[in-house]
C-alpha cells in the first residue's frame, strides 16, 4: 500500500542525537511500556509544537455548516429495515475514561448512581442485554477505559461477557507526557510523578484499538461498523435508522450532531475546510483568542458534536494503515503541571479529539439528531435533573424524558460551592432529590439541605444568606413559583 508522507514510520529513537529534546521524551515513554508507534505519533505532534503550531483553525480557514449539508434524523425512517439487517454486524464502544475529577469523583463516572442504585455503567450494560434479547443477535460491548478507571470498571461489569463475538470487554487508552511550557522538554514533578502524564484526549481511540487488537479481532469475528460514544451520555443509544443510513449509505465516518443552544457555546462545532471542502470539528482549543466570539456564535456554527459517532471498520484499519496514525487535529492545550495548584509550572498537554477524524474520510458525514440523544451528566446540574422524576427509565431500560412532563427542558442552577462535589450533593439531599415534573427553574443560592417529598413547581428559588446550613422541607415549597429568601 502507498504511504502518506504525513508521518515517517517507527524510526530508532535511541540514535537521536543526546541534544535532540525529544530523545527525553521518547526514552520516557519507552520506560513506562508504551508502543513505539505511540511514541511516533506524539513525536509528530511534538514537532509540530516545535514549529510553532498550537493547532489553531481560524475564521480565515474554514466556513459554516448549512443545514443542507446534513441528514436530518427525521429523514431517516426508510432506512430502518437495512439497520436491522446490519445489527449484526455492529459493535458498541463506549469511551469510559473519565474519572468525573470536576465533580470531585475518585472513581470512574460512569459508577456513579444517577437513578436509585443503578449507575451509568448498569444502564449501558442492561441496554445492551435487552438488545441482544429482543433481536436474538450478540451485539459486543466494549469499553475504551484509561489507567484510572480501568479495574474499577471491570470490577462492576462482572458477570457480563460478549458470549461467542471473542470480542475483549475493554481496551485502555495510552499516555503523553506533559510538556513544559518554557524548555518543551518532559515535566518533572518528583512528589507525585502520576502528574506527569496526561490523558491523549479520545482521539486515542483509534491508535488504542489497533495497539491492543481490538480492530484485528472485531473485523476478524465479521463486525464491520462500530457505534462510540461518551458512557456518560445517556442519550447514546443504539439506533436502527441511523445505523441503516450508514450501511446503505456506504458511509464511512458519521458524526451525530445538535443544534447549538447557549449551553453549547462553548462546545466544538462542526465546519467545512475551504481547501479541501471536507468537514472538520473545531474544538475551542483549536479556536485563536481573538476569534472567541465567532466561535461561540450558535447562528453562524449552529451544530455541535455529541461525540456520538459510527465508522466503518475496514476503512478505519485503511486510513490507519496509509497515514500510519489517524490524522487528527492537534490540539494543545495549556495548563499548569498540578490541576490542583495554580501556582505550578505551566505545560502544554498534547491531545486529541476523536470528532476531528471526520476530515479524514473522503465521504464523512454528519446527522442532525434530535436533543434526545445528547443527555450527557457533566455536572450536579445535570445530576438533579436524571435524577429528578423528568427521567424515567423505559422498558428498554432507556433513561427516556417522562412523558408526563408538559414543559420544555428545567433549568437547574445549584450553588457550586455546595453542590458542585457529589459527596457534598448527596449530603444535601440524604432522602431523595426534589420532583421537578413541573418546575421550569430550580436555583440554590447558598447551603441548604432538603428533606424528602420536596416537590418544585414553576420557577423555583431557594436562597440561604444565614452563614449556616438551613433544611427545607415539603411545606417550605409548596406553592407554585415559590421564592424562599432566608435571613
Amino acid at each position: 500500500m502507498r504511504k502518506s508522507p504525513l508521518l515517517q514510520q517507527v524510526f530508532d529513537y535511541r540514535a537521536l542525537p543526546e541534544s535532540d529534546r525529544f530523545k527525553q521524551f521518547a526514552l520516557k515513554m519507552e520506560a513506562h511500556n508504551l508502543p513505539p508507534i505511540v511514541i511516533n505519533i506524539f513525536k509528530y505532534y511534538y514537532s509540530l509544537l516545535l514549529s510553532g503550531s498550537q493547532g489553531k483553525m481560524a475564521e480565515a480557514d474554514i466556513t459554516p455548516i448549512s443545514p443542507d449539508d446534513l441528514k436530518d434524523y427525521l429523514e431517516l425512517d426508510a432506512y430502518e429495515a437495512a439497520g436491522r439487517k446490519a445489527l449484526p454486524k455492529v459493535a458498541i464502544i463506549k469511551l469510559n475514561g473519565g474519572l468525573g475529577t470536576s465533580m470531585g469523583l475518585e472513581t470512574a463516572k460512569s459508577l456513579l448512581a444517577i437513578k436509585a442504585e443503578t449507575c451509568f455503567l448498569d444502564v449501558i450494560i442492561e441496554q445492551v442485554e435487552r438488545l441482544r434479547e429482543r433481536y436474538d443477535i450478540p451485539v459486543p460491548l466494549t469499553l475504551m477505559n484509561s489507567f484510572h478507571t480501568h479495574s474499577d470498571s471491570m470490577l462492576a461489569i462482572e458477570g457480563f461477557d460478549n458470549g461467542r463475538t471473542r470480542v475483549p470487554l475493554a481496551f485502555i487508552q495510552h499516555m503523553y507526557p506533559k510538556i513544559m511550557r518554557d524548555t518543551f522538554l518532559p515535566a518533572r514533578w518528583p512528589k507525585n510523578p502520576e502528574l506527569e502524564w496526561n490523558p491523549p484526549g479520545h482521539g486515542d481511540l483509534y491508535t488504542a484499538m489497533v495497539t491492543s487488537k481490538t480492530l484485528k479481532r472485531l473485523e476478524e469475528s465479521g463486525f464491520e461498523y462500530a457505534f462510540i460514544s461518551n458512557s456518560d451520555n445517556l442519550g447514546a443509544v443504539m439506533d436502527l435508522k441511523i445505523l441503516g443510513y450508514m450501511a446503505s449509505e456506504d458511509l464511512p465516518f458519521l458524526m451525530e450532531v445538535a443544534q447549538r443552544t447557549p449551553a453549547d457555546k462553548k462546545g466544538g462545532h462542526l465546519c467545512k475546510v475551504k481547501e479541501s471542502g471536507r468537514l472538520a470539528l473545531r474544538e475551542v482549543a483549536q479556536c485563536p483568542d481573538e476569534e472567541l466570539a465567532e466561535f461561540q456564535n450558535i447562528e453562524k456554527y449552529a451544530f455541535f458534536n455529541t461525540n456520538s459517532i459510527w465508522i466503518n471498520l475496514k476503512v478505519l484499519e485503511k486510513v490507519f494503515a496509509y497515514h500510519g496514525m489517524m490524522p487528527l487535529d492537534l490540539i494543545a492545550n495549556h495548563k499548569t503541571l498540578d490541576p490542583r495548584d495554580p501556582d505550578s509550572p505551566p505545560v502544554i498537554q498534547v491531545e486529541t479529539a476523536m470528532g476531528s477524524a471526520i476530515s479524514a474520510f473522503h465521504t464523512a458525514a454528519a446527522v442532525r439528531v434530535p436533543r434526545t440523544r445528547f443527555a450527557p451528566v457533566k455536572t450536579s446540574n445535570d445530576l438533579l435533573n436524571v435524577m429528578s422524576d423528568n427521567f424515567i427509565l423505559s422498558t428498554d431500560y432507556e433513561i427516556v424524558p417522562n412523558p408526563e412532563r408538559n414543559r420544555g427542558p428545567v433549568l437547574v442552577d445549584l450553588d457550586p460551592t455546595f453542590y458542585k462535589k457529589v459527596d457534598d450533593f448527596q449530603d444535601r439531599f440524604p432522602d431523595g432529590v426534589p420532583s421537578l415534573l413541573n418546575c421550569t427553574t430550580f436555583t440554590v443560592r447558598g447551603d441548604v439541605r432538603f428533606k424528602g417529598g420536596v416537590a418544585c413547581r414553576g420557577n423555583v428559588l431557594v436562597e440561604n444568606r444565614t452563614g449556616h446550613q438551613v433544611v427545607v422541607g415539603p411545606e417550605d415549597l409548596a406553592e407554585e413559583n415559590a421564592r424562599l429568601v432566608l435571613e
